[in-house]
């Protein structure tokens, strides 16, 4: 080995041991003069130091819960998790697992109420997806129809879109229009969407129109099984 990288190599060692020490030497200080604190002082600091870090944890939660509402999550389903999801037979642990897929493919979600769509919906939504009613966005629109455009690249645009409730109402040209713009602008940025519903893939397409589930092409998962309410973990 070259005699001057040896000795730069030592210089660098001799340097990163001097600052080790200087650590040291600082650490041990504030620890003596901690020791030499009062004890009520030191309960004192002690309790400003829990009140900082509670305030601090309580305003991340309040960040976080604020950005959840902004992506769809309502706070009945702030505490819903993957893990307390209880999959109850292995079908629903099959159903789990394809569920966490939404981000490779398009899924058609069908199932009766209380089947727990939603709540994975939500757990989707908390990861970066972005959930929203089928019925509230048309309404939201045609009362903000100065909006339309920005709904359309906001919802054509993001990650991971999870529309629910399809079905719930009666549709309309206007309805299948807006659905279309917004599914097409996905496909062509080749973006996953989830449609959740009591309704299933033939009837949809019959309601929205068939150039809308032919851009899809959807999974169907059928959640086959009755009211999960009330039996999370």
């Amino acid at each position: 080995m070259d005699s001057s990288f040896q000795t730069m190599w030592k210089n660098l060692e001799k340097g990163w041991a001097e600052k080790d020490r200087i650590r040291a030497d600082e650490a041990a200080k504030e620890q003596a003069e901690w020791d030499a604190l009062p004890e009520e002082k030191k309960q004192r600091i002690n309790t400003l130091l829990e009140e900082k870090e509670r305030l601090i944890a309580e305003r991340e939660l309040e960040n976080q819960r604020r950005e959840w509402q902004r992506r769809g999550i309502t706070p009945r389903f702030f505490e819903a998790t993957w893990e307390n999801w209880i999959a109850e037979t292995p079908e629903q642990a099959k159903v789990l697992e394809k569920v966490k897929k939404a981000w490779d493919k398009n899924l058609f979600i069908v199932g009766g109420n209380g089947a727990g769509k939603t709540h994975l919906a939500m757990c989707l939504a908390k990861d970066g997806a972005t959930y929203c009613l089928m019925p509230e966005l048309f309404r939201y629109v045609r009362e903000n129809m100065k909006s339309e455009q920005e709904i359309i690249d906001r919802y054509g645009n993001c990650k991971l879109l999870i529309l629910d409730e399809a079905g719930r109402q009666k549709s309309s040209d206007f309805e299948h229009n807006l659905l279309f713009e917004i599914i097409d602008k996905r496909w062509n940025n080749i973006l996953p969407t989830t449609i959740i519903g009591n309704i299933g893939e033939e009837v949809f397409s019959k309601l929205y129109g068939a150039a809308i589930t032919d851009r899809l092409r959807p999974s169907v998962i059928n959640f086959n099984w009755g009211s999960k309410r009330g039996k999370t973990a």
